[in-house]
Formats: C-alpha cells, structure tokens, sequence
C-alpha cells in the first residue's frame, strides 16, 4: 500500500526546476543559434558592444529561469476518481484529463541530466496518440513507481466495473480470477539481462555505416567551417589549393578513408553500449518490462494485446556470435517509426522462442507456413531508384573530378548496388497459416516480421502501370501500428492471399481491441 496521497495536487521535484531550465535553455538555443553566433562572425561587434552582449545574455537568462520556475509552480498533476488530471501552462494555462481506461502505457525514463538530479522522467501513453500524451520531468524514483502502480490499479478498477455492469456473474467470476492474478504479478521475473561481453558483440555486429555517417557529416561541417573561417581572413583559395595535392598524396587519402572507417566502427559500439547499457527484460504475469540504457535509463512494457510486430532482425556476424535482436510495435494512431519500435537487442534464440510463445500463445518452431516468393521483376524498381543515385554521382564525378578513381569506384558502386538488390528480393517473401502472417525482408540484414492476422485492420492490392501490364500486384497489409508491402507477387496469387486473408478477418471471434 503506499504512502502517498495521489488526491492532493502534487508538483514535480524541486530539482525539476534546474532540469525545466535547462531543457528550456537547450530548446531556446536550438531555436536562435544562428542569431547568437552572428557576435562572433562580425569584426570589432564584440569589442565595442562585447558588454551589453554579455549583460543582454545575462538578462535572458534570467527571464528564462523566472519562466521555468513559473512554469514548475503551474505543473500540477493529481489522481481523482474520474481520471488523471494535469494542469499546466505559463502564459496560456491548460488543463488535462486522461481516463484511466484510455491509458495504455507508463513509461519511465532517465537521462544524463536526470541522473545528475536524482529524478526520472513519467509518460502516459494513451489509446489514439501515436507518442506520450503526459510527459512529466522530474519525479523522484520511489513516487514515481508508486504513481505507476496506482495508475494501473486505477485501469485495472476502471476496467473491471465496465466488465461488471455488462457481464454475468460467470464473467465476474472471472474478472475476479484477474484481479487475483493481478494480485500474484507482483512477483516478477527476470527472464534475460545483456551481459557486458554480450553488448560488445551487439556493437561490433550492428550497422557501423550509421556512424562512419555521422562522423562523415562532423569532419564535413568542421572541414566546410574552417574553410569558410580561413579564406575570410586569407585570401587564399583553398578548395583550389586541397584538390591540387590530391593526386598526390593519394596514400594519406586512403589512410584517412580507412582510420574513418574504424572510428566509425567504434562510434557504432559506442552508440549501442550508451543506448542498451545493463538491458533487463522482467516478465510481469503476460508482460514484459524492458529497461535499458545508461545517460538515457528507459522504461517500456510490452503487452500482449497492444502488440502489433513482432520483427527478429539478424545478419552474418549475429548468427556468429549466436544474438538475434527483436523489434516490437504496438498500437498507435500513427505509423511507427524506427525509433518508436521497442528493441531487445543481444537475445538468444530460446529467449525469443520465450517472448514469442508468451505474445502469441503459439510455438515458433512450430510454425509452418506456405510461402509465396516475390518476383524476379522486383529487381527492376531497385534498379530505377539506385540509378539515380550512380547518374548523381556520375555527374558529380565528371563535373569536378573526373579520372580513373572515380570511374572504379562508381563501377564498385554499381556492383554493391546490384549485389544488395539481389539479396533485396531473394529475402523479400509473405508466409501464411492459420493464425499468423510472416514476412521476409533485408539485404544484408535479414528481417523477419510476424503478424497475427486477425489484428489487420486492412488488405488490398497495389498495382502502377507497369504491374498491370505484367500481371503483378504488391499485397498491403494495414496494422495498428503501421503498413507492411510484400512487393511484385503475381496477381493472381496475391489475389488467393488477399480473399483468404479477407475470410480470415471476417471469420474470426478473437478481439485485441
């Protein structure tokens, strides 16, 4: 039972205060960055005016402070018997009401600055929004795990009187039952927590390019900065100057190449290391509590009924060090995107045979599915989009340096385009049975998405100009939580999946909702 009176009005932490103002500052620079560099960039405007910049920064941030306080005195939030209510608002005071029924998931969540401050931030999701409806700050840890418990006795309360006015007494029997064993999920159960060698291997198997990307667009804003610096003060040009010594010091080139290459390579595991930091995964009755990372500590449940996709992602280097990862969506209004996909990263194969079993009350290994392939024409549309790519770099390469490199490795582009195009549409397959939907996909990834088929909301067919010329057709599946296209199957089997997907739909006495 907890101590906390939920009634009264509460406000977050005092030390959300500073961390209010700080995001508020972060999000105000963010804003006018470019208005606050235009001092540095203009001669003698800090010499003659250096001291009313400095007072006029000072001023702002204290009007910024004084917002942020006001704005922590008017965040107040509170449980009633109808709803959770929050009240929020400097200038423009608003007021919030979230029925306990439309709550869907409470997430908790902490930052570096949140760490540094001893607070976690708090997110309701709600049933209709495709992100947090609330999102609250600063809590204290101990409150706001209290909050989350009372908020899900509040559901669970609100739930169980809707099934009581409408059911019998053999359905209260039951609803009976669940509270019971609502009563017995407070043991919970650990079923898999990444170890520090296992995450290594999750870094080094993962996709570096992301960061040889990030680190190519650093040295590329650094590069163009210096540059544009240099040649206001020197009249000197160096772009001219640079691409004279290229032919020269073609080895450096090369070594640079390679060394981003392996900086890349490290900023990827050390991308994975800071975002899955001491990953647990905490079976709760038939859910699961998933917490990871280590600057930014997030807390997300996976329900069973609110699940969507469940996507196992692997490639070459993961089925060598034997981890698999899996992405799940759930139901929202919008498509959910990459970063929205609750992700269990490391797993072995009996973890996912576990989770699996527990969603679908259904056997992996067991499945069994007919297969329908997508088309070799599939290679074609690849073919039209990367083209414009390798004409782009075509052009670019005559226009300003165009010889033997960069003849090659356009060639070696083109080649790993069409090697990864290939492996696109042998990857790319819809399955079926009697309960679920499987999906192939990936290049050198391969993806593997399954869906139960009586949570589609929609099947239809898509067909451009071309396709009705040649018999094709791309099947559509619409969920919850987003669009699946298998694309270039023949029309007439894609119309034997689409109507028996349709009788499938119709059918069925299972609900989700």
């Amino acid at each position: 039972m907890s101590d906390f009176d939920f009634s009264v009005p509460r406000r977050q932490s005092f030390n959300g205060v500073f961390l209010i103002f700080l995001a508020d500052l972060v999000k105000r620079i963010r804003q006018n960055i470019y208005l606050l560099a235009v001092p540095f960039f203009k001669q003698n405007l800090m010499q003659d005016y250096g001291l009313y910049i400095y007072l006029g920064l000072a001023l702002l941030l204290v009007i910024q402070f004084v917002y942020s306080y006001l704005s922590y005195l008017k965040f107040q939030f509170s449980i009633q018997e109808d709803a959770f209510h929050l009240d929020h608002g400097v200038i423009k005071l608003s007021h919030v009401e979230i029925p306990f029924e439309r709550i869907q998931n409470i997430n908790l969540q902490q930052n570096i600055l949140q760490q540094v401050f001893n607070v976690v931030g708090f997110e309701i999701e709600t049933a209709g929004e495709g992100t947090a409806e609330i999102k609250i700050k600063a809590l204290e840890n101990n409150f706001a795990k209290a909050l989350k418990n009372k908020l899900i006795e509040e559901k669970k309360r609100a739930k169980n009187e809707d099934v009581n006015e409408s059911q019998d007494s053999e359905t209260k029997a039951t609803t009976s039952d669940e509270v019971s064993e609502h009563a017995e999920s407070e043991e919970k159960s650990l079923l898999f927590q990444l170890s520090f060698s296992r995450l290594l291997k999750v870094g080094v198997s993962s996709n570096f390019l992301k960061g040889l990307g990030l680190l190519f667009a650093f040295f590329a804003y650094v590069y163009n900065f210096i540059m544009d610096f240099l040649s206001n003060i020197y009249d000197i040009d160096f772009d001219e100057d640079f691409k004279n010594r290229i032919p020269e010091t073609l080895s450096f080139v090369v070594i640079m190449i390679f060394g981003l290459f392996i900086l890349g390579f490290l900023i990827t595991i050390l991308m994975t290391i800071l975002k899955y930091f001491n990953l647990k995964i905490v079976k709760n009755q038939q859910n699961y509590e998933v917490d990871y990372g280590l600057f930014k500590r997030v807390n997300k449940v996976i329900k069973k009924s609110k699940t969507q996709i469940f996507e196992i992602e692997t490639n070459p280097l993961k089925k060598f060090f034997k981890i698999n990862n899996i992405y799940v969506s759930q139901a929202a209004s919008n498509q959910v995107t990459e970063k929205q996909k609750i992700g269990l990263v490391g797993v072995s194969t009996d973890n996912i045979n576990t989770l699996f079993n527990s969603i679908y009350d259904l056997k992996l290994p067991e499945q069994k599915f007919d297969r329908l392939q997508s088309q070799p024409r599939l290679i074609f549309r690849y073919l039209y989009r990367n083209l414009i790519l390798l004409a782009v770099l075509g052009g670019l390469a005559y226009i300003f340096y165009f010889n033997w490199l960069s003849v090659s490795t356009i060639v070696f582009i083109a080649i790993v385009l069409a090697y990864v195009i290939q492996l696109k549409v042998k990857k790319s397959y819809i399955g079926f049975n009697q309960d679920l939907i499987c999906v192939g996909g990936g290049s050198i990834h391969t993806n593997t998405k399954f869906i139960e088929i009586h949570k589609l909301q929609s099947v239809h067919l898509k067909r451009n100009i071309f396709q009705q010329n040649n018999n094709h057709a791309d099947l559509v599946l619409e969920t919850a939580s987003g669009t699946v296209t298998i694309e270039y199957l023949k029309v007439k089997s894609a119309n034997d999946i689409f109507n028996y997907l349709i009788y499938k739909i119709e059918s069925t006495d299972k609900d989700w909702i």
